[in-house]
């Protein structure tokens, strides 16, 4: 643990006993910067961070403070559990004294909950520094880029996460499946892949481009959040697939986990958005493609003459047919 040196480094973030060392939180201030910290910033500049953590210059300065807080926040939430609880041959006691008694089991989950929060935040603010300091931090890479949707700005555009940056990495795999789920089928691959050439390396794209990743991004932003509703409510580990707990504590004020009702409600919700996001967007393609407009959509078979846009893949009922639809 490099960026933390000292235990005043850490109440600067939070009010903790005057007994507490840094030894006894090194263990989870390193497992907060391995799994928490490090996904985000990446191992580069994490390392970048270390070797400026005595420098003078304000910038690292400020990103070394915005670190932290989240690294040490975190920290604390994975000790909580175990700091003074003791493992022996005799089993496990909790450690207390005559001046000195364990909190109740509500408080502790009210302290986790706000230490979470409060990481969370410290996160997203640091976060958005590196991304509007970016040109300074040569060795930070921003992980999402060559994406239709770039950032949590753009996506919270058409559904609303907060502008939550740590949300949007979360959702990264998300939208690069659905890219290739929904949006290539869309598009064709020769559209498909010379969009994403035109993303690349580039910030002069040309205004019918621009028009086209529009018209994706909201086809983009709903079926994301159609699928993800499912699968980030729910842990995959090695031994079982769980929900995420709801407390069982009646008196911890705290978010409650959506009921299955209220999730599949905006899962649908979602959809449907997303797939007329998706006819709108097979229009706008059939509409406006030519010889010198969206070429690779135009020459290929998904095009469709603007006079017969909208009917393709249609059921067509028949009497000889089994099934008729109204």
């Amino acid at each position: 643990m490099k960026l933390i040196q000292s235990i005043d480094q850490v109440r600067a973030y939070s009010a903790i006993n005057v007994s507490v060392t840094l030894d006894l939180l090194l263990p989870y201030l390193s497992e907060s910067e391995l799994l928490f910290i490090r996904p985000v910033i990446g191992k580069e500049f994490l390392n970048a961070l270390a070797d400026n953590k005595d420098t003078q210059e304000d910038i690292w300065i400020q990103a070394l403070d915005l670190v932290r807080k989240p690294l040490v926040l975190y920290g604390l939430y994975l000790g909580i559990d175990e700091i003074g609880v003791s493992i022996s041959g005799q089993g496990v006691q909790v450690i207390g004294t005559q001046t000195h008694t364990p909190a109740p089991q509500y408080k502790v989950a009210n302290l986790k909950e706000n230490l979470m929060r409060r990481a969370h935040a410290g996160l997203d603010n640091l976060l958005e520094f590196l991304e509007a300091n970016k040109s300074s931090f040569e060795s930070f890479k921003p992980l999402d880029s060559g994406l239709f949707i770039r950032n949590a700005i753009e996506f919270s555009k058409y559904v609303d996460i907060r502008s939550s940056r740590r949300l949007f990495l979360v959702l990264l795999p998300i939208i690069r499946s659905a890219e290739q789920k929904f949006i290539r089928p869309i598009l064709g691959d020769a559209m498909f892949d010379a969009l994403k050439t035109a993303m690349q390396g580039s910030s002069d794209i040309s205004e019918d481009y621009k028009l086209l990743i529009e018209q994706i991004r909201p086809c983009l932003a709903h079926l994301t959040m159609a699928r993800s509703l499912d699968e980030i409510s729910i842990d995959i580990l090695d031994w079982g697939v769980f929900a995420n707990a709801e407390s069982t504590f009646t008196n911890i004020t705290t978010k409650q986990t959506a009921n299955r009702e209220r999730i599949l409600t905006m899962q649908k919700s979602n959809q449907l958005d997303g797939d007329s996001e998706l006819k709108s967007l097979q229009l706008f393609l059939d509409r406006n493609a030519s010889d010198s407009k969206y070429q690779q959509y135009f020459t290929s078979a998904l095009y469709s003459a603007p006079d017969t846009s909208g009917t393709r893949n249609q059921y067509v009922n028949d009497k000889t047919k089994s099934l008729f639809f109204a």
